[in-house]
């Protein structure tokens, strides 16, 4: 059985992570000492082979055998590649067909010439090497069948462009790589400055062409990058960190360029490393996302059982990268907020707001006052969550020790602390936030008022309360409805009729 390559590795690496999201990413996990989030699995790749790459290098320098011209460039021709291919990971083949825009060429065409562009390379290199190493005599001037007798015919490379699938063209392109390698890692300094005549007119040294591997392929990945933004694909944290770790292989492999026993224990106990970490990041993050659809659907079942078998998955973030823990709040499941925090859900300053817990909130805030109007994720204040989940205590406390009352969300709903109160309906909330200030006419997301809200509610107190500190009886909604007109849509006949005559 072959033993287990780097490129392989990473490969494997990239296939099962390449598709996280940045939820995906923040979900627990630890690389060491690092306990950062599953974003650590590619950072530490990236800095595992970085520092194999480094001391490859430094062994190479001091034992050889040394690093020739053509070393160089095909390592930097390998970066080029490399990053080729961290940018076409995830590319769909409806991706693969679409025209990106009028007049640009979609991604078929694009890889497909940068793929004859390196044939026709390959072919030109290949035959000014092996014309100085033979002892025949040879025109300078490169011949155009010997594309077809060294790589393959027009016609294989024309139904490569439009008529190969996505998969075998990429695959084809990896073989042809690898084959490049190996056929140009052996040239000498003194037949890098060799000449090669083309359709330039002039000769331009071996050298010369080794690098135009290099600069063509970065000309067209640069294409890919410009076809996939407009195809409505940029690039994703995970395919940018992916890109990282590419580089960092691709410094690997340019180290070892021409010496292929250098560190071969070391690369292949890195590869197992990076294979292993592979199935285990995106194994958490199949459990992670199991374990936000089971909070989401409300079954508690089902948590209570991911939960057994893994009690971090009480810390869970949601795709929009909130707690599942206030997604269960939020939806009024109980239960499973209950299940969560029993399992060990962090409390910090937010969820410690929404689920009462004034001890913890008032041990932060001891520590951090100024985090009194910080916003969550999700865009609310300690204070507006504290209304709306309706912990009286604590939003009284809160409103004492400094909390904005007219502080309004950053999100859709663009609520102020008085719209959470109205919707939980504490009377008590809503009179000392008007006494602190607040405003009886704020309006949030559509310019609902909490007179709004309480003609919504049938609750004449709380439209008593609210016309006394000055709520405007006649505010319109973005839809032109009065608070009369809603009570009356909605048939709360009570507060209609009181909304009627107030007086």
């Amino acid at each position: 059985m072959a033993s287990l390559t780097l490129d392989t590795a990473v490969s494997h690496f990239a296939a099962l992570t390449h598709a996280f999201s940045e939820a995906d990413l923040e979900q627990q996990w630890a690389w060491l000492a690092h306990e950062e989030g599953v974003r650590f699995a590619f950072l530490g790749t990236y800095q595992e082979l970085r520092d194999l790459a480094a001391r490859l290098a430094v062994r190479r320098q001091t034992a050889g055998p040394p690093l020739t011209i053509a070393h160089r460039v095909l390592g930097q021709y390998l970066a080029a590649y490399r990053d080729f291919q961290a940018v076409m990971l995830g590319v769909s083949d409806d991706d693969y067909e679409r025209e990106p825009a009028p007049a640009e060429w979609p991604l078929r065409l694009v890889v497909g010439h940068t793929l004859r562009t390196h044939i026709t390379f390959f072919a030109l290199t290949h035959y000014g090497l092996e014309r100085l190493r033979s002892e025949e005599e040879r025109p300078l001037s490169f011949p155009p069948e010997e594309v077809g007798r060294v790589v393959v015919s027009p016609e294989q490379i024309h139904a490569l462009i439009f008529d190969k699938s996505r998969q075998e063209v990429l695959a084809f392109y990896d073989n042809l790589h690898q084959r490049t390698l190996a056929e140009f890692a052996g040239m000498s300094d003194a037949e890098s400055q060799g000449p090669s005549l083309w359709w330039e007119g002039e000769p331009y040294t071996l050298q010369h062409r080794l690098h135009r591997f290099d600069a063509h392929l970065r000309q067209h990945t640069i294409q890919v990058e410009k076809a996939l933004e407009l195809l409505g694909q940029p690039a994703t944290e995970a395919k940018k960190l992916l890109r990282l770790v590419y580089q960092a292989l691709a410094e690997v492999e340019a180290a070892v360029l021409g010496a292929p026993d250098l560190g071969v224990a070391e690369r292949q106990a890195l590869a197992q490393t990076i294979q292993t970490r592979a199935e285990e990041v995106a194994g958490v993050v199949t459990q992670c996302r199991a374990m936000s659809t089971a909070v989401a659907a409300g079954n508690l079942a089902e948590v209570q059982r991911l939960l057994t078998a893994n009690p971090q998955l009480a810390n869970v973030l949601e795709p929009q990268r909130i707690p599942v823990l206030f997604t269960a709040l939020y939806r009024g499941y109980d239960e499973i907020a209950t299940a969560l925090q029993a399992a060990g859900a962090t409390l910090d300053l937010f969820a410690a707001t929404a689920v009462g817990r004034l001890d913890l909130v008032q041990q932060e805030l001891a520590d951090y006052p100024e985090d009194v109007n910080e916003y969550s994720r999700d865009g609310f204040t300690p204070l507006q969550l504290a209304c709306y989940f309706g912990h009286e205590e604590m939003a009284l406390w809160l409103i004492d020790h400094g909390a904005d009352v007219q502080a309004t969300a950053k999100n859709d709903l663009k609520i102020q602390p008085i719209h959470a109160a109205a919707a939980n309906g504490s009377l008590l909330i809503l009179r000392a936030l008007l006494a602190a200030g607040a405003d009886a006419n704020a309006r949030q997301q559509q310019d609902f008022t909490p007179l709004h809200t309480a003609a919504d509610r049938d609750d004449i107190p709380m439209a008593r309360l609210l016309l006394a500190h000055g709520a405007n009886l006649h505010a319109q909604t973005a839809a032109g409805q009065t608070p009369l007109d809603l009570a009356q849509a909605r048939g709360q006949q009570r507060v209609a009729a009181y909304l009627q005559d107030p007086s």
